[in-house]
């Protein structure tokens, strides 16, 4: 009885809903279009009419032409840097989650480790890389690699932790007293209401939680030299070969985009009754 009754005030909170593309998205995203396409054709305009030379101002056509010319480097070089982004993505996502129950259930577990959570976020992390990549290869260097695992569940955890804290106590005071009266259990609460209520906020956190994610695991080949990505950056850059950095900028930006637009489109799936800024509900 109190299962069903918590079930139905879950589901009354949600609503209910479709998914479809609207016009107003297919004009919102026409006209980003076109503005990247102006920032492009300016970028390469004040190259050309400035004459800057090339090898430390490079335009979009000589970034791209880089691009195709290592193109077999980055390919090769791709699956560390991904693996690590997404393995520490997958598991700074589980760990919010697991966390943020209990935090959310107990308040007096909530208020004493926050500020031990919040504090272990404010230490700079890149400061923090070269002692990672110690503590990590303390034993054998074979296990160098797994800093930029390290980095990325450690950048990317705490925003999608504070995301799911704020999803899962959004429920209105109506609702609590509600549950209160049905005597609902602390699962019943996260199973029927909390859970749904935090799947916007979660879907939040995801969509910054990757290039999180991706910048921890490049920070990590960048300081540790392991190979991938960020060690080619940093040899790049080490070189003054501007365009190549550039080039494996552009690759990172567009593996991001990539995944971010994924997540919007489970999302809108997932949450049918909410409005994305990209996908959503009429």
């Amino acid at each position: 009885m109190i299962g069903s009754a918590v079930r139905k005030l879950g589901d009354g909170i949600s609503g209910g809903g479709r998914f479809s593309i609207d016009s107003d998205r297919i004009t919102r995203w026409t006209l980003s279009a076109f503005g990247l396409v102006l920032l492009i054709a300016f970028w390469e305009a004040v190259t050309t009419v400035l004459s800057l030379n090339p090898k430390y101002f490079p335009g979009p056509m000589g970034v791209v032409t880089e691009l195709i010319r290592i193109w077999p480097a980055i390919v090769a070089a791709l699956p560390n840097t991904l693996s690590a982004a997404l393995v520490g993505y997958l598991l700074a996502l589980t760990l919010s989650i697991v966390i943020a129950i209990p935090l959310v259930a107990s308040d007096r577990l909530l208020n004493a480790l926050m500020p031990f959570i919040i504090g272990t976020n404010t230490v700079p992390r890149i400061a923090m890389t070269p002692l990672v990549i110690y503590w990590v290869s303390f034993y054998s260097v074979s296990m160098l690699y797994l800093a930029n695992y390290v980095m990325a569940v450690w950048v990317a955890f705490f925003p999608m932790l504070i995301a799911a804290i704020d999803g899962f106590r959004s429920i209105d005071e109506d609702t609590e007293n509600m549950l209160e009266v049905y005597g609902a259990t602390t699962w019943q609460e996260f199973k029927y209401v909390r859970f749904k209520n935090g799947l916007p906020f979660i879907f939040d956190g995801m969509k910054i939680g990757f290039v999180l994610a991706m910048i921890g695991a490049v920070v990590g080949e960048f300081v540790s030299g392991t190979f991938g990505i960020g060690s080619q950056a940093a040899s790049a850059i080490g070189r003054t070969s501007i365009a190549r950095a550039f080039a494996i900028v552009l690759v990172l930006g567009l593996i991001s985009t990539g995944v971010v637009l994924i997540v919007y489109l489970i999302e809108s799936k997932m949450i049918f009754w909410r409005e994305s800024s990209i996908m959503g509900a009429e």
